[in-house]
């Protein structure tokens, strides 16, 4: 085992109609992807001072190899430490391609913290305070203020966790939590934040 720890960040490559749709709806395709290289930016600089193994898991509307994906974001300047292990995203819905990251990720590590790439409030310190969380619990989650989370933290793989969620609808948290209880997991709730996926979260954020 390499390092203890690994933080995993889900992105999709900034490509114009592929990101943001709901937000594009309506400031359009071009405003939307301007934002979300913004929130690909935050994300880069928070979370660059990591210590340990750092996991960018990306998709793309285009692209199907990832020395493709890492080219298109690195053409940004983004996520350019060499640190950085790229990774395509596996499964067909989000909670499958969560539970397939985490299961690689514990073959080589014990405690795994998943974030976004859509918030402007991210911090290193609210990752840390994750990872922190962990010592003492089985779940760590950062509720978002739309009914979802916008980070999950876990210390072994957990796959039932992640099955029969309404995934992309308000009930993401609360079914998720009540799956945690039926499992007998211990859980700790950071912060809530607000990650931008319509006009309304836009105006509430700092980005503009």
């Amino acid at each position: 085992m390499t390092d203890t720890k690994a933080l995993a960040i889900f992105c999709k490559t900034p490509e114009k109609g592929f990101v943001k749709t709901r937000l594009a709806a309506s400031v359009g395709d071009q405003k939307a992807l301007e934002i979300y290289l913004d929130l690909l930016n935050i994300t880069d600089e928070e979370t660059r001072s990591f210590s340990s193994s750092l996991y960018l898991f990306v998709t793309s509307s285009i692209e199907d190899s990832v020395e493709k994906m890492q080219s298109i974001l690195q053409q940004q300047d983004l996520f350019t430490d060499p640190k950085t292990k790229f990774v395509i995203q596996q499964g067909e819905d989000l909670g499958q391609k969560m539970s397939a990251a985490f299961k690689k990720l514990f073959k080589n590590h014990q405690s795994v913290v998943l974030i976004g790439c859509d918030l402007p409030d991210l911090t290193s310190a609210l990752i840390s305070k994750a990872f922190d969380a962990l010592q003492s619990n089985d779940v760590v989650i950062g509720p978002s203020c739309d009914g979802g989370y916008y980070l999950i933290g876990l210390n072994k793989e957990t796959p039932d966790l992640f099955k029969e969620i309404s995934w992309s609808t308000e009930k993401v948290l609360n079914q998720t939590l009540e799956k945690a209880e039926r499992l007998s997991l211990k859980v700790q709730l950071l912060d809530q934040l607000r990650d931008i996926d319509t006009l309304e979260d836009l105006h509430f954020s700092k980005l503009k």
